[in-house]
């Protein structure tokens, strides 16, 4: 029996991959699986179910891959560099299986149904991987503590996605490998604690203790929490609190003072923007807005535009590419005035950019997962990344 669902399963991923759902039958998956129609439906609830089995059963097997090549490496960096390799390694080792893979996901992604469906919980267990590894290196110190890990599992994930379409969509590279090391490049950037043997500058200290007040305030109330609590949160002495602030009210009151001088700073340069990263940082909140303020056009670019294989083909992906092209010069001229790393691949940058910003609206919008305030602080932390990954130490 099990050997007849296989079948079933094998023959829906060819024809369900190559030809699209809406454009496959029922009929034809039980030709090529040699069975009858009415065996399918005892299976498969449906044509859609069968899609997402197919899936499934693909997630399965390179999950179980996913685990044996990280046997053995114990050092986080370590276990992230190798499921980044592996996620590439999978496209160009084999790339009829690979696009099968692919197609499927287009497929599954753009319906909604498939969020709720057990095929997608397959998914979930192998982006978990990530958010293990991402966990484990904060424990050890080697990941920075204060990230929004839903967040960057999305980042990383919508990173490899456009890699893959690069490859198999638009055809601007041949193979992923090569991009592995830039790739690397720009997530330890994002992730890794920098200069931890360092002493904190007393600016550093000092805006530590504010951001650890700000948070204790915000959970306990002010009456209620105590210095104690924010020297811990701030990794400091309670006694440092004291050589920047008078007390608790000072304390308190710098907060606000501190935030406006930079809400009035920022606007200065609000129509004619001059410092580099406040550009960069610009044109990714640009980005946030002309999207969000259109919730039609959001949903329908994340299902059945940005997820339909002719998009790749149309004159609108040409228009999309000209649209990508405005991190180009921002980015080239940081790196002219030492702004930004060389070494950043300007290309990547945009991967990780567009490929994040797709998987942290499809769970914002289509799993309907977040809050405004929540949708605000992620665009926050999410800007604070990417700048993050491009900006010299």
């Amino acid at each position: 029996m099990n050997n007849r669902r296989n079948d079933i399963i094998r023959a829906a991923q060819t024809i369900l991959s190559t030809k699209g759902i809406a454009d496959s039958s029922i009929s034809e998956i039980a030709k090529k699986a040699k069975v009858v129609d009415s065996i399918i439906y005892h299976y498969f609830k449906n044509k859609e179910d069968l899609l997402f089995h197919a899936l499934a059963d693909r997630m399965n097997d390179i999950t179980k891959e996913l685990n044996l090549h990280l046997e053995g490496i114990l050092d986080p960096v370590s276990r992230l560099g190798k499921m980044i390799w592996y996620h590439l390694y999978i496209y160009d080792l084999s790339p009829e299986g690979t696009l099968v893979l692919k197609n499927l996901l287009f497929e599954c992604r753009s319906k909604k149904s498939f969020y709720s469906h057990e095929g997608y919980r397959v998914l979930r267990s192998y982006t978990g991987i990530l958010l293990k590894i991402l966990q484990d290196g904060i424990a050890k110190g080697i990941f920075r503590d204060d990230m929004n890990l839903t967040l960057v599992r999305d980042m990383i994930f919508g990173l490899l996605d456009e890699e893959s379409l690069n490859c198999y969509a638009s055809h601007e590279i041949d193979t992923t490998m090569p991009d592995f090391e830039g790739i690397m490049d720009l997530v330890l950037a994002m992730i890794k604690r920098k200069g931890s043997g360092k002493e904190l500058s007393n600016e550093d200290k000092e805006e530590k203790i504010l951001l650890a007040a700000e948070k204790v305030f915000a959970e306990k109330g002010y009456n209620v929490a105590t210095m104690s609590e924010i020297a811990s949160m701030a990794e400091v002495a309670e006694g440092t609190i004291y050589t920047y602030f008078e007390n608790k009210k000072d304390l308190l009151f710098s907060i606000p003072l501190k935030r406006f001088r930079y809400f009035k700073e920022g606007t200065r340069e609000l129509f004619e923007i001059k410092d580099t990263l406040r550009k960069l940082r610009r044109t990714i909140r640009y980005h946030f807005s002309i999207f969000l303020t259109n919730r039609n056009f959001l949903s329908l670019f994340l299902l059945d535009i940005k997820l339909n294989r002719e998009f790749y083909e149309s004159d609108a992906y040409k228009e999309f590419l000209d649209y990508m092209a405005i991190l180009e010069p921002t980015l080239e001229e940081g790196k002219e005035r030492g702004v930004f790393r060389r070494t950043v691949n300007n290309r990547l940058f945009r991967n990780l950019f567009f490929g994040a910003f797709t998987h942290l609206a499809t769970r914002w919008f289509i799993l309907e997962r977040a809050k405004p305030i929540d949708m605000m602080q992620e665009i926050d932390q999410f800007v604070y990344l990417l700048c993050r990954a491009v900006v010299k130490e």
